[in-house]
């Protein structure tokens, strides 16, 4: 089994009005912008890491926060792939027998959260905070 520690960067709408809707009432808080990751042996000894830029599609406008947190602007974002294509990129580098960990209690919920708005599967591996 393979552990990905996986590390999202997310935007978000620059104001409440500016939400995204999947459906009435259901609204994306954070769409992600970037995948990165660090792939991981038995000896936990990273063995390969990842970076996928993501092109927002509901958050064209990098919110300042973010922009200030990550880095990342639309002109860096522009040409990256959108959502989907990122996604399978990610799982198919992730392989079939993997395990997402992160830092912190938020990642795995805004992908899936994101899986649902762009209408994929929100099954995941099994995923760990490590925290």
């Amino acid at each position: 089994m393979q552990l990905i520690v996986l590390d999202l960067e997310w935007n978000q709408p620059t104001s409440y009005q500016s939400a995204a809707y999947r459906r009435v009432g259901d609204r994306l808080l954070f769409e992600v912008i970037q995948f990165g990751a660090a792939k991981l042996d038995e000896g936990l000894e990273i063995v390969d890491t990842i970076s996928i830029p993501v092109n927002p599609t509901h958050y064209q406008t990098i919110h300042p926060r973010v922009r200030r947190m990550t880095g990342l602007t639309r002109d860096v974002l522009c040409d990256a792939p959108a959502f989907p294509e990122a996604m399978e990129t990610f799982m198919d580098w992730c392989g079939e027998d993997c395990c997402l960990c992160t830092w912190g209690p938020d990642d795995l919920p805004v992908l899936m959260d994101n899986l649902l708005m762009h209408g994929l599967d929100a099954t995941l591996p099994d995923g760990y905070d490590l925290q």
